[in-house]
C-alpha cells in the first residue's frame, strides 16, 4: 500500500508539469500564428493599396491617318498615355487627374451601364479603326471593342475618357512606344 500511495504522490507532480509544458507549447504556437496572420494582413494592405488600373482608352490604327494611343486612368489619379502615330505627342507621358475626376470616372461607368454593354461592336469593313475600353471597378473587369456603331453611352464614355487628357500637362518618360514593354 505505501507504494501505491508514493506512485501517486509521483504521478501528481508529473501531470502537474506535463500540464505547464502543454500549455506554454500552446501559447508559443497561438503566438506564431498571430504573428503570421498579422505580416499577411500587412501583406494583403500592401498589394490593396498599389494604384488600380481604372479604366483605359485605346484608340487604333487604320488604313489612313487614324490617331493611334493610349490612356490609362488609375484608381489613385495617375494616368499613363502611350502616344504611337498620328498624333502630337509620340512616346510614354504620364500626368494626374483629381480625386472629382477619378469620382466622375466611377460615376460614368455606372451611369453609362457600361458592364451591360456588349464586348464587341464589328464591322466588316477592315479600314475602320478601332476603340477599346477596358474598366475595373469594384472587382468586375471588362473590355469593350468598338469598331462601328455602338450605343450612345458607350461613344460617350469614350468621349469623356478622351477629355481627361484636354489640357493636361503631360510629361514624357520615354520614348517607348510599346502599350506594355517588357521589363527588362
Amino acid at each position: 500500500m505505501p507504494t501505491k500511495h508514493l506512485d501517486m504522490k509521483n504521478l501528481f507532480p508529473a501531470l502537474a508539469i506535463s500540464l505547464v509544458a502543454l500549455l506554454a507549447i500552446s501559447c508559443k504556437s497561438t503566438k506564431k500564428t498571430t504573428s503570421n496572420s498579422v505580416s499577411k494582413n500587412t501583406v494583403e494592405t500592401k498589394k490593396q493599396t498599389e494604384p488600380q488600373m481604372l479604366a483605359s482608352i485605346e484608340r487604333t490604327a487604320c488604313y489612313g491617318r487614324c490617331p493611334m494611343y493610349k490612356a490609362t486612368f488609375m484608381d489613385n489619379g495617375e494616368v499613363k498615355y502611350v502616344g504611337k502615330g498620328f498624333v502630337d505627342k509620340i512616346g510614354t507621358y504620364k500626368t494626374l487627374i483629381s480625386a472629382n475626376e477619378v469620382l466622375e470616372i466611377k460615376n460614368k461607368i455606372s451611369g453609362y451601364s457600361y458592364f451591360e454593354l456588349d464586348s464587341l461592336y464589328p464591322t466588316l469593313i477592315t479600314d475602320f479603326p478601332s476603340s477599346i475600353t477596358e474598366v475595373n471597378l469594384n472587382g468586375k473587369r471588362k473590355k469593350i471593342v468598338n469598331r462601328s456603331s455602338p450605343p450612345p453611352s458607350l461613344k460617350a464614355f469614350e468621349k469623356f475618357l478622351d477629355s481627361l487628357l484636354e489640357g493636361k500637362e503631360l510629361e514624357k518618360i520615354s520614348d517607348e512606344t510599346d502599350y506594355n514593354p517588357k521589363a527588362k
